[in-house]
């Protein structure tokens, strides 16, 4: 879309709203960006856990290893999310967890339950970018520890709530959509602005470029948010209430 406006990027799209009036009540936090430039293809979601550390935590510095670790990151794999959501809890953070995915089913057959709700495309990419024993058994210790969790799709109307609540707000999508080209890449973005019209994401794609505050119409970030079995995934994260940073 940039490119046929004559734009080089959507840093450069941005600006020409802001300076238009087209997106000056748009909600925004102001929420460092970290990117993804080593092993682009499997380390989106430690930066966007580094974002969510660096802006609920400045005091504190963590190191790429040790977000990695928090995540349950496994080199040449794709990230699940249970072990972030463990780790973040165990740091005080509050979490919210929504998709419409049986967690209770995939626990007992992990292969078998994605099966039946992913196309051949995304189920394969799922075999081979991830170790699905291991995030059974995490998500096995999820739901033992009765940590926040709904059966649902995630809904345009969550992410504005959570945004005005000085929540921070993963999406699990399907990056290829969101870069105009065919096919299904797991990935995650962080959203930290919307108004009526266009969603502000933090997009760390390292395989076609960084793109802090990116702007997207709601339209083609649910569109990139559906492929993943239609389970509108979601993870909310801020610190616990009585350290929340304010808005």
């Amino acid at each position: 879309m940039y490119e046929d406006m004559g734009l080089k990027d959507t840093e450069e799209y941005a600006k020409i709203l802001a300076e238009s009036g087209t997106i000056v009540n748009m909600k925004r936090l102001d929420v460092p960006f970290v990117g993804n430039d080593e092993n682009p293809s499997d380390k989106c979601v430690p930066a966007v856990v580094a974002m969510v550390l660096a802006y609920f935590m400045p005091e504190r510095t963590f190191t790429m290893p040790e977000v990695e670790q928090m995540c349950g990151y496994i080199p040449g794999k794709g990230t699940w999310k249970t072990q972030l959501l463990l780790s973040l809890h165990d740091l005080g953070f509050q979490t919210e967890w929504i998709e419409d995915f049986d967690h209770h089913k995939f626990v007992a057959d992990p292969e078998g339950y994605l099966a039946t709700i992913l196309d051949k495309e995304a189920l394969d990419w799922q075999i081979a970018n991830s170790d699905l024993p291991k995030e059974a058994d995490r998500m096995r210790q999820y739901l033992n520890e009765g940590l926040p969790l709904e059966q649902r799709k995630g809904t345009r109307q969550d992410i504005k709530d959570y945004l005005d609540e000085g929540w921070l707000v993963m999406l699990e999508v399907n990056e290829n959509v969101i870069a105009g080209i065919p096919g299904y890449l797991g990935h995650v973005v962080l959203v930290v602005g919307y108004d009526d019209t266009n969603v502000t994401i933090h997009n760390p794609d390292g395989n076609n470029g960084n793109k802090p505050n990116q702007v997207v119409s709601w339209e083609l970030l649910e569109e990139a948010w559906k492929e993943f079995g239609g389970s509108y995934s979601m993870y909310a994260f801020r610190k616990a209430v009585e350290n929340v940073k304010k808005k």
